[in-house]
């Protein structure tokens, strides 16, 4: 079953290896998590942290995700981690937010239309096979 520790492995895996990461484990039924980590652009600022990035998957795309089936499963997974990897290369996380200052916060939302959306084939994409 898909569910917040499966999601939270699979965002570690694609993740930086120094990367901060905070997910909300409150009981919540939808899934929140924070991350950034240091980036090394700026020689005045040797600690800045990237662009924070808050993940959250509403609580009807996780109750849809938890529904999926055995047979499905391993292909849903599949799709999140290639929406993510895609997230991942599209996301410039350099900014020009001053010292002292929170880093700028950018949002990647999830809902149930995008795992219904990702179900059906596209002309000219190639999903992995298993």
């Amino acid at each position: 079953m898909i569910n917040h520790k499966t999601i939270t492995e699979t965002l570690q895996e694609l993740l930086p290896g120094d990367v901060e990461l905070s997910v909300d484990s409150s009981g919540q039924i939808e899934y929140i998590a924070q991350f950034n980590w240091p980036i090394k652009t700026d020689p005045n600022r040797p600690h800045k942290r990237s662009k924070t990035v808050l993940l959250k998957i509403n609580e009807h795309a996780m109750a849809d995700l938890q529904k999926v089936g055995i047979k499905r499963e391993a292909k849903t997974l599949i799709d999140l981690e290639t929406y993510l990897k895609n997230q991942l290369y599209q996301f410039e996380p350099d900014h020009s937010c001053p010292r002292g200052q929170p880093e700028p916060v950018e949002k990647w939302e999830i809902d149930s239309l995008h795992f219904l959306d990702v179900q059906k084939p596209l002309k000219g994409v190639k999903r992995r096979l298993f």
